[in-house]
């Protein structure tokens, strides 16, 4: 089995370039204090390598990655971030809207504790599990 070694988050950025993928500076004279690199640091450190390799999977053809660059990973990430919080927010209304409508509909049937009665929630026909 083969050991791999915990890389440092320059070390993951790093194995990213040399994969093909693009940045807003060069590796090669590499400045550490770059706004633009210390961001990228501080975002793989917050969302991690592996987070933004499956992000990146779409652009990785023959274990190189074609024509992306690392901000529009983060980009992707922070879309479908976005597009997760939207849907969650729109599925906790139609689950407040349901509740409500039945609620309502149960308590003009059964009255406002009509709920508390089993006879009211139980199978009256075959049987119950």
């Amino acid at each position: 089995m083969k050991k791999y070694e915990q890389l440092s988050y320059k070390e993951q950025l790093e194995l990213f370039h040399n994969r093909g993928m693009k940045f807003d500076y060069s590796f090669n004279e590499l400045d550490e204090t770059l706004p633009v690199y210390l961001k990228n640091i501080q975002t793989i450190s917050t969302l991690g390598y592996y987070q933004l390799k499956d992000y990146a999977y779409p652009y990785f053809v023959d274990g190189r990655y074609d024509n992306v660059d690392f901000a529009k990973i983060v980009a992707r990430y922070y879309r479908d971030k976005h597009l997760r919080n939207a849907v969650e927010h729109a599925i906790e209304d139609i689950e407040a809207t349901l509740n409500t409508r039945i609620a309502y509909l149960l308590g003009d049937k059964y009255g406002p504790f009509g709920y508390l009665e089993f006879r009211n929630w139980c199978q009256k026909e075959g049987k119950n599990k």
